[in-house]
């Protein structure tokens, strides 16, 4: 009886010390994707539409908020497939304005750090 009444307060010293563990709830990141663009054009404007697919539960997101050629949006933390497609208004080298439509796209993206996750995606410029 004697040695049952200390393991007794092992046990319940064991259950009280690892059931005050806090709980990890932080299931969302802010996703911050920027797009590259080519070195020989300088952007005057740019508008698009990105699409982040969730790789694990496949529910798309979507924002059209760009500024500085970077998206920003909550979304839950894990791997998603990237699709940005818009159109972009810039000059050449020689001084020439142009507007052309362009698209970016990522297959596996990772969005898991805390509390910003980045990555970046260059541009592809399409055919007029």
């Amino acid at each position: 009886m004697k040695r049952i009444i200390p393991l007794i307060a092992l046990l319940i010293g064991a259950f009280a010390i690892t059931s005050c563990h806090k709980e990890q709830t932080d299931y969302y990141t802010t996703a911050q994707l920027s797009l590259v663009v080519p070195d020989t054009i300088n952007v005057r404007q740019i508008q698009g539409t990105l699409t982040l697919q969730s790789l694990n539960t496949t529910l798309s997101k979507s924002t059209s908020n760009i500024s500085n050629c970077s998206f920003s949006m909550q979304v839950l933390r894990g791997a998603y497939k990237v699709d940005v497609v818009g159109m972009i208004q810039y000059t050449t080298a020689n001084g020439k304005l142009q507007t052309r439509h362009y698209r970016a796209h990522s297959d596996y993206t990772p969005f898991a750090d805390m509390p910003l996750s980045s990555a970046s995606l260059p541009i592809i410029l399409l055919d007029e």
